[in-house]
């Protein structure tokens, strides 16, 4: 591709001022596929409640804990596999593609095996710093030693997810994903019926990682071509490293702005509280998730018009797409954030409050987060340059520690999440300012109706919320009736705004 903006062919590339309607079925399939996790933690997570208790509960999510630590700070690798599978895959380069495969599933099983030798070593002083009852002591440290293994799983099926949606396969991703969920789902429901079943479940979660990898693997089997050498060229390692690099430091801030609360909660508060405090962040991230269902289509849009026509036809492709996510995603962030905390009631039980507050705190920030950040961070990755997405996630998780520990004295847990809260906003306005400086990125003034669109919608979902609490009601399919005032809501924001959005047209 030469700087014209044309391929080796000298043919334009495919114009970009509509890409509302090729987006909108790979976003579709892409939310079912995301959607499936979420959806079968919230349903099994009141029936592992009540057949684990508490206690046994507040274990498997440290576990969990743990395991999206280590899945985060996999040294960017998982990261980064879809923007270099989406580049080889605009220009056809299967062998490409293939090398990354083997050498992504390679340094996973390395990482497996490292991470089970340090939780032999280490499984009895970990358990014991931290509060867990003596009787469950046991159980944590068998969950540690499987821990290793479900990391190397974990990592696995996320890159067989990467080749599927760097390559738009999202009707075959949602497929892959939905099966494993629903298959994991009804073998807890079926095997998990008494408290000492911890170690079943990491056994059915593992199995759920492999059904991913294997069947993703196979759906995406055509875009691969496995030759000799086995492993990407030096340049491209060199590449990919580097890359790599830069989002494992950003990778490490998701550590500092969300796990290290868990682990923080753990170390001052009795392992009852970890369970409190994951019901209500589980909650708060799977709101979060919805809006960003669009991301993988929309990196891999960005990534193929960057490598077809450079950074003058990426830039408008944001412009484009960031003058319809923000008042979406802010309409949309600011009914749920109202509404969460009774929906977490109806989900849990009124005796679970505190888990609403949690996710309410939590989600206001995300809201901020995923609004001014999310296309943003699509076009640094597209372009190559995550360094600016590793400035600004430091800059939230300096503000998050700053604040942390003298929030937490005056509010508790609470203090905690709205340490985090305060943070994702301050690192979102100055990620604003890094990509204006970047490549001129702007925003758009929100619709003259937002205010009043969103205000109408936030109130006709509380209202909804609360007349469905008080019916007494709680458990998975009581909070998918909850959910209904609130699509209720911002189908009538929609109503009112749409016209105008739609009516926007980027400049020149």
């Amino acid at each position: 591709m030469d700087e014209s903006g044309k391929d080796d062919s000298g043919t334009e590339a495919a114009g970009t001022g509509r890409p509302a309607r090729g987006l909108l079925p790979g976003v579709s399939f892409s939310a079912l596929a995301q959607a499936a996790p979420l959806l079968t933690n919230l349903a099994l997570t009141p029936y592992l409640i009540r057949h684990l208790g508490l206690d046994r509960f507040g274990v498997w999510s440290l576990i969990l804990v743990f395991l999206a630590t280590l899945t985060v700070l996999d040294g960017g690798i998982g990261a980064s596999l879809a923007r270099f599978h989406a580049y080889h895959g605009a220009h056809g380069d299967r062998e490409g593609t293939g090398r990354l495969v083997v050498g992504s599933l390679a340094v996973f099983v390395v990482l497996g095996v490292l991470v089970t030798g340090v939780c032999l070593l280490l499984a009895p002083t970990i358990t014991s710093a931290l509060d867990v009852p003596p009787r469950l002591r046991g159980e944590a440290q068998q969950l540690l030693l499987a821990l290793g293994p479900l990391l190397a799983l974990a990592l696995a099926s996320n890159s067989a997810i990467a080749l599927l949606q760097a390559n738009a396969r999202f009707g075959s991703l949602a497929a892959v994903s939905g099966g494993a969920c629903l298959a994991y789902g009804v073998a807890v429901i079926v095997l998990i019926d008494h408290g000492q079943d911890l170690p079943l479940l990491a056994v059915l979660t593992a199995g759920r990682y492999l059904f991913v990898t294997v069947v993703g693997l196979c759906a995406g089997a055509r875009h691969i071509r496995v030759r000799r050498p086995l492993l990407p060229p030096r340049a491209e390692r060199r590449d990919f490293v580097g890359y790599a690099t830069r989002m494992q430091l950003s990778g490490f801030t998701v550590f500092l702005n969300g796990e290290i609360d868990a682990l923080v909660i753990a170390a001052l508060l009795p392992v009852r509280y970890v369970g409190i405090y994951a019901a209500g962040y589980q909650a708060a991230t799977a709101l979060r998730s919805l809006p960003l269902y669009a991301f993988p289509p929309v990196l891999t849009r960005m990534t193929q018009v960057y490598a077809l026509r450079g950074l003058t036809g990426v830039v408008r492709e944001f412009h484009v797409l960031q003058a319809r996510w923000l008042p979406a995603v802010l309409t949309y962030g600011v009914v749920t954030t109202t509404a969460v905390g009774l929906a977490v009631q109806v989900w849990l039980g009124t005796g679970l409050a505190l888990s609403g507050a949690v996710a309410a705190v939590l989600l206001a920030g995300y809201v901020v987060q995923v609004a001014l950040t999310g296309v943003r961070t699509c076009f640094v990755r597209a372009i190559g340059r995550p360094g600016y997405e590793t400035r600004y996630s430091w800059c939230a998780s300096a503000v998050n520690l700053a604040l942390t520990v003298p929030l937490t004295l005056l509010f508790g847990v609470i203090g905690v999440v709205l340490a985090t809260a305060i943070g994702l906003m301050v690192g979102s306005l100055y990620f604003v300012v890094l990509c204006r400086r970047l490549a001129g990125l702007r925003e758009q003034r929100l619709p003259r109706r937002w205010l009043p669109a969103t205000v109408l919608a936030a109130v006709m979902a509380c209202l909804g919320d609360l007349l469905i609490l008080r019916l007494g009601w709680h458990g998975a399919l009581p909070l998918l009736l909850a959910g209904l005032p609130v699509l209720v809501g911002l189908a009538a924001a929609s109503a009112l705004m749409l016209r105008e959005v739609a009516a926007h047209r980027v400049p020149e």
